[in-house]
């Protein structure tokens, strides 16, 4: 009993440090979305693309994490809508491609 008391504690405390970590994200994802059409579009070669292993096409990604039909588009943290080019909620200031993928890929 005490066990079961203890993951439920600490699936508690984790899911609740993640919503704390996300709240200053909130306010800068709206400024961007605001901005979008002025924000450059991010590079296969930039540091946190390469960090990230995105590429523009997921049909292109040779990563073990990958599964088809993954794209940004279809990820939790896409904010772009129906747009060939969006806001991502880890990428700050770029655009990425809705066909795109990263292995920070989640399940929206």
């Amino acid at each position: 009993m005490a066990d079961q008391i203890n993951k439920g504690r600490r699936r508690f405390l984790k899911t609740t440090a993640l919503g704390a970590a996300a709240v200053p994200f909130t306010g800068l994802m709206l400024q961007q979305q605001v901005a979008r059409a002025d924000l450059p579009r991010l590079s296969e070669d930039d540091d946190i693309a390469r960090s990230l292993d995105y590429k523009h096409d997921a049909t292109q990604v040779e990563h073990r994490r990958y599964q088809e039909g993954q794209i940004c588009g279809n990820c939790a943290l896409w904010r772009g809508g129906d747009d060939e080019w969006g806001v991502c909620q880890i990428i700050p200031g770029k655009l990425v491609a809705r066909e795109g993928w990263c292995n920070a890929w989640v399940q929206g």
